[in-house]
């Protein structure tokens, strides 16, 4: 059901969301805010978010659409303007108070706060990169997520 919403989408919210809270924002700290958001939402209600899979890069869990947008800029640089590309997420959704839980809980940590969260022992990101004889930039399963929210669980 709601992962027809696009990335760039969840960034825009996010994006006018930090601005409107005075909430500095750069494209590390968006990327993982838009994962966790994914991810939580898989765990809470059974399907992913978005129509992107995460992928298990080196230094954490990328969405290459949020790389490759501002891949331009410095990674610890403040994002002011939402995408000119993508229209924003409609106000009426019903994913709108979702989001909000995730930026109440989340948005008040640092990029490296939120890359230690999503890089923790038993991570999806963690579970992908502890198989060395994969390749880089792998893609983080729905197994991956399901299996970290197990050991939460736990």
């Amino acid at each position: 059901m709601a992962n027809h919403i696009t990335t760039q989408k969840l960034c825009n919210w996010f994006i006018q969301r930090a601005n409107e809270s005075g909430t500095p924002l750069n494209p590390v700290k968006l990327n993982h805010l838009v994962i966790l958001a994914d991810w939580w939402h898989l765990h809470r209600n059974g399907d992913f978010l978005t129509n992107e899979r995460a992928e298990a890069w080196a230094s954490g869990p990328v969405l290459p659409s949020i790389y490759h947008e501002y891949k331009d800029e410095p990674p610890y640089s403040a994002i002011e303007h939402p995408s000119r590309r993508q229209p924003p997420l409609e106000e009426e959704t019903d994913i709108i108070p979702f989001l909000e839980h995730i930026w109440n809980v989340y948005g008040k940590y640092t990029a490296k706060q939120l890359a230690r969260i999503n890089t923790a022992p038993s991570s999806p990101w963690q579970q992908v990169q502890g198989k060395r004889e994969e390749a880089e930039h792998q893609q983080i399963t729905r197994e991956h997520v399901e299996a970290y929210f197990q050991t939460l669980a736990d």
